[in-house]
């Protein structure tokens, strides 16, 4: 598809191409009604698609395939890491902006040229994303968040941030304090929906791949403030979000790879700037948090059983 618009004064404005990944895996009705959705909302827009099928087993990267024949539809050979996946496609992309997407989202109320243009008229703006929503309507609060530094992890772990939601202090993980329907700066959104300027997330490589599932997208992000760019949150545009059916894994496994990829991100961004007493803490507190969800989910699954 491809159009070009009017500017003021009639004359036409370049196209720009907008490049959206998504990962698949083994969800065939998620990934159609995204599919779906993303004709509806990009209709007058020039984009491409492009699907990595991630190791499904039930044969429904072939039948994407067949439905959506202007899907370039991409195999890894086998199941990769969450930023490989979207790796993968993305060094493929031709476009002026990139678009990495879950497969459990649906686009809607003409998001895409909102966020085009934004972006247009926004030039030191390397990301921007949007309001997630769930079916219930309510928000996916990881849409909008400040980094992880110790402290600001330290509230969440310890709830104070879901006690004072208001607080500018303890709340500043989640930015609940903050309207969910505002345009404000942000230090980084989510890779379910995360709307990049090609070439900057390009020269930075992409996500790191060290993350094999979570904390690829604040890292992105991360790397992106450090050169300088600033990182957009779109409130008053949203969009769908299922929030099941990118990770059909264990509660163990989920886990798992969370608490992994917070101490990749700690130990790239945030040990040389602390005290070893600090990173000490920080490590105990990690593997002590893992050990504990890992405890409460034996307990549960005997309890079931």
């Amino acid at each position: 598809m491809s159009a070009a618009m009017d500017m003021p004064g009639g004359q036409p404005r370049k196209s720009r191409l907008i490049s959206i990944v998504i990962v698949h895996y083994n969800t065939l009705e998620l990934t159609r009604a995204c599919l779906q959705s993303i004709r509806t909302d990009a209709a007058g827009l020039d984009t491409e698609v492009l699907v990595v099928d991630n190791g499904s087993s039930d044969g429904s990267g072939e039948q994407l395939a067949r439905e959506f024949p202007d899907v370039r539809v991409l195999s890894g050979g086998g199941r990769l890491g969450f930023a490989a996946a979207n790796n993968l496609a993305a060094h493929q992309s031709h476009g002026d902006y990139l678009l990495f997407l879950n497969s459990d989202t649906e686009l809607r109320n003409h998001a895409l040229q909102q966020l085009l243009d934004f972006m247009d008229a926004t030039p030191d703006c390397a990301i921007s994303g949007c309001r997630l929503l769930r079916k219930d309507g309510s928000l996916d609060k990881a849409c909008r968040r400040s980094f992880p530094t110790p402290l600001v992890a330290l509230y969440k772990v310890l709830g104070l941030n879901a006690l004072f939601p208001r607080s500018r202090h303890f709340s500043r993980y989640d930015l609940s304090y903050l309207p969910e329907d505002g345009r404000y700066l942000i230090d980084c959104g989510v890779g379910a929906f995360m709307f990049c300027r090609l070439p900057v997330v390009k020269e930075l490589g992409f996500f790191d791949e060290d993350y094999f599932f979570y904390g690829e997208d604040i890292d992105l992000c991360y790397r992106v403030r450090q050169r300088g760019h600033s990182i957009w949150y779109l409130g008053d545009i949203d969009i769908l979000h299922h929030k099941r059916g990118t990770s059909l894994k264990s509660g163990t496994w989920v886990m798992h790879h969370f608490h992994a990829s917070m101490l990749i991100f700690y130990r790239k961004h945030y040990r040389q700037q602390y005290p070893w007493f600090v990173n000490w803490l920080v490590y105990a507190g990690v593997g002590t948090r893992y050990a504990l969800v890992r405890l409460l989910a034996m307990v549960l699954g005997r309890q079931k059983g």
